[in-house]
Order: C-alpha cells, then structure tokens, then sequence
C-alpha cells in the first residue's frame, strides 16, 4: 500500500515539500495461529522540477521563456492564469481574464540550501526583486528550493509568484492559504517601501529585504524558546535587524510601523511557530545570545560605577 503524505511547509509548516512514504505489510500465520505483522516504511521528498508558465503567452514567446529558464528536455509544464492570480493573490485585483506573462520555474534542492532566486530577464521583471521573491517564498513556507523567473514581455511579476504556488499545487503539494496572504502582503510592503526609498542614499532593496529575514528568524528563534512576543518586542527586533544592516535611519517612522504591522500579522497568524521546524535558528540564537550578553555587561557596569561613586572607591 502507498501513501502519499503531505508534509509540505505550505501545509502543516515543517518541510517544504510533499514527502512519500511507502508502506508494506506482511502477515504469516504462526504455529498457533497468530498472526504477526511487519511494517516498513520509508520516506523520501518528493522532488519537483517544473515550469508554470504565463497563459498570455504566444508560442514564440513561450520558446523564448523556456530558453530563459533553462529549459532543456522533458519538464513538467503547467500554465498559470488568470483565476489562479485570483486563487492565490485574492486582494490583487485580477480577474479571471488576466493575462499572465511573467513565468517560473521551480526546483527543489537538499535541506538546508534554502531559497535562492534568478531573474532570467530583469528588465522585463518591472516591481518584483529577487531578494523579494524570496522572503516571499520563505513566508509562504518553501525553504529549499531554486525559483528562476522570466518574462517575455515587460511585467510587474506577480504572475511567477502565483506560478509558484501552482507547481507545489499540481505536484501533490497544499497551499496554506493564510501563509501565502501574508508573503503577499509582505511583498507589497517591501516594494512600496523601496519605491519611496529609491532615490535616497544609503538605501538598497537587499539591505531591506535582507533585515526582513533576520527579523523574521530571530522572531522565530524567541518563539521557540518560549518567549510570548509583544508588540514592542516586534518592533525592537525590526529596528535592530534595520540598524544591522545599516538603513534604519533611511526609513521613516511609518515604515518602520508597516514592518511592525506585518510582524505581527505573521505572529497572530502562528508563522513564527512554523519557521521554528523549518529554519536553523541557531545563528539566530547566538546573535539574541550575543546581545543580551552585552546588555546584562552594560547593566553590571552602570550598577558598578554606581557602588564606585558612592563608596568612593
């Protein structure tokens, strides 16, 4: 008997991907008659590479995307359209008629790689960054994996991300409704962000987006040690990962609050909880380590230059 598991990130918050477990069992009668049961089973992830692809596009234009994405040989293919925009990016706008463009493809690599993204074409990828595409897939719950999107046609690039979820969908995975709303009010966030701050020096879109996953899992490192986040506890660790990677004073007070907001939507919506079976936090943990280290040293030397004054020593 075979069993398809569905132990997807997008599902239940542990792995990636579906895994497939494969179980047998044999039963022989004893010399009294009893019966004895073996189970093995094994697991084994299930590897997805695949292509989804915009509904817009002409035959040309699919070759060229297919060249573009390193198409090469028999590759799943699936076609995103318009209700699948509307299925998985609800608040967007689109209609079932959308026409979609911007393309993806999708594979999964060992555990611990983590997501990596390449635009193909990025001068035909108008709004949507690499370093956005894959905070985006993080939220959403896809952690090891390598996304190459391109475009034929300049384009925001909404289209690949929805492509995304259409392969994990179309190979057996499930998508988590809430995490993926969140990795899309993510995405506009950080890119009406980096709109507002692209004239201004000292601000880059991969400093922001770089400060958004060190928030995140340092969060997430709190949450498993047991820490009940509060609000001012969100924004304490936006502002530090801000300051680390050296743009807090380049944002303003409201961008700084939309980032809390959007940390605390992932907090009631228990995303924190997941990446805590699906990240190492460990580097997360020393840097929180690390720093209470040097705020406990700051609070023995205020309360010691204190005692010197007063006992004049």
């Amino acid at each position: 008997m075979t069993v398809l598991l569905i132990s997807t990130g997008l599902y239940t918050g542990k792995t990636a991907f579906a895994t497939q477990a494969s179980t047998t069992e044999n039963t022989s009668a004893s010399s009294s008659d009893t019966e004895t049961k073996t189970t093995q089973s094994s697991e084994q992830a299930l590897q997805i590479n695949a292509v989804a692809l915009g509904n817009a596009l002409t035959q040309e234009q699919k070759d060229f995307t297919l060249k573009e994405l390193g198409i090469k040989g028999e590759t799943p293919q699936y076609t995103t359209t318009g209700q699948d925009l509307m299925n998985f990016i609800p608040d967007g706008g689109f209609t079932k008629e959308w026409a979609v463009y911007s393309s993806v493809r999708m594979e999964t690599q060992k555990k611990g790689s983590g997501i990596s993204v390449d635009i193909a074409t990025p001068k035909n990828i108008t709004k949507i960054t690499e370093a956005q595409y894959q905070n985006a897939a993080l939220t959403a719950g896809i952690t090891d994996a390598k996304l190459t999107v391109a475009s034929a046609v300049p384009i925001d690039g909404s289209g690949a991300l929805a492509g995304v979820y259409k392969i994990v969908e179309e190979s057996g995975g499930i998508i988590n409704k809430d995490r993926v709303e969140v990795a899309q009010d993510e995405m506009g966030v950080l890119s009406k962000i980096t709109e507002e701050n692209k004239e201004k020096d000292g601000y880059s879109d991969k400093a922001l987006n770089a400060a958004q996953e060190q928030a995140k899992k340092e969060l997430a490192a709190k949450t498993a040690d047991g820490k009940k986040l509060t609000q001012e506890d969100i924004q304490q660790t936006v502002e530090n990962a801000l300051s680390s990677q050296g743009i807090k004073d380049v944002m303003t007070s409201d961008q700084v609050k939309e980032l809390t907001t959007l940390m605390s939507n992932m907090k009631d919506k228990n995303i924190f909880e997941d990446f805590v079976g699906e990240l190492d936090l460990s580097k997360a943990k020393e840097q929180i380590q690390e720093k209470s280290k040097g705020l406990w040293e700051n609070i023995k030397g205020f309360f010691s230059g204190l005692w010197d004054s007063i006992t004049g020593k």
